[in-house]
């Protein structure tokens, strides 16, 4: 019997479809035991005799793949894929799929929903109710502003979707333009550089592209006076440290952080300041996503075994 291997924990979470699907077609369906990222060694043993794996945020490099003896297919769940050394799954002959739109309006309205959270204050102000102190804040107002959204993909394009309710300026930034979405939406298109100097709010939706974080201490000195930044991409996207200094000297205005730096960690700098919203990788994490990404994920599989049509 072909074999399974599930590494991500919401995979099948609200329900047993994708599962059964699996098992319809003859495979065993083999979930990951730790309830966490599983780390190298445990992964290396999972993945030996499997065909397949329905993959989280696993690193898999040429080690887990030269111990992955039957591996037909890496099946990622989610869209990201600088966990994977891509160049040499091709030359071992294994291919690698996403899961395309399967979560990207979840990260699109949580991305917009942290947005709007920064700029009022709203986790400060619930913390403190928490605590049973009344303490208002002061927050900004969206209407007006410039937002420079990062990556012009299938979220970022639904993030702007979402913003065209509001009395806002788009500023967008990729390699690739689809100029009828940019006219529809009126997205002026700009440079990393533009984004930076000229955005109230700043939103990434693009993977790593660099060693080096976009924004780095340097670009920070670009920035506008009570900028806010949204995150729900990739903590290499931004030198985390130079962002504490920021928040701290207020000029940066806020942050919403939803990706770490030593993830399941947050960094302990970070959470000692009142204007910054830290989350646990959280904004894929909708019923709906969930329902979809898993199904996407297995039907990937079912087409590279000839069991569904292309």
């Amino acid at each position: 019997m072909r074999k399974v291997l599930v590494t991500a924990n919401s995979f099948g979470k609200f329900s047993d479809e994708p599962t059964e699907l699996l098992q319809e077609n003859g495979f065993e369906v083999i979930f990951n035991p730790y309830g966490r990222k599983m780390e190298e060694n445990e992964f290396i043993d999972a993945i030996a005799d499997v065909d397949a794996v329905i993959l989280s945020t696993e690193q898999v490099n040429k080690r887990v793949i030269d111990s992955a003896r039957k591996l037909r297919i890496i099946s990622r769940y989610g869209v990201g894929l600088d966990n994977i050394d891509l160049d040499y799954c091709k030359a071992k002959g294994v291919p690698v799929t996403i899961t395309g739109s399967g979560n990207s309006n979840a990260v699109a309205e949580y991305a917009v929903t942290s947005m709007l959270a920064a700029l009022k204050g709203l986790c400060y102000s619930a913390n403190k109710a928490a605590a049973g102190t009344w303490a208002k804040t002061t927050g900004l107002d969206l209407d007006g502003r410039c937002v420079g959204v990062i990556g012009l993909g299938s979220i970022g394009r639904r993030v702007i979707q979402k913003l065209s309710g509001f009395d806002v300026k788009i500023l967008g930034y990729d390699i690739f333009y689809d100029d009828e979405f940019c006219s529809r939406y009126k997205v002026e298109k700009g440079s990393l550089e533009e984004v930076f100097q000229k955005s109230d709010v700043i939103t990434f939706h693009i993977p790593s592209i660099s060693d080096k974080p976009l924004l780095d201490a340097q670009t920070f000195r670009t920035l506008k006076d009570d900028v806010v930044i949204v995150n729900t991409a990739r903590a290499s996207l931004i030198d985390y440290e130079a962002l504490y200094e920021n928040l701290k000297s207020k000029k940066v205005f806020a942050a919403a952080l939803d990706v770490h730096e030593c993830e399941p960690k947050f960094n302990e700098k970070l959470m000692g300041l009142d204007n910054v919203i830290l989350t646990p990788h959280n904004a894929a994490l909708s019923k709906e996503a969930i329902d979809k990404t898993s199904m996407l994920a297995v039907e990937n599989i079912l087409k590279e075994f000839g069991l569904l049509q292309q």
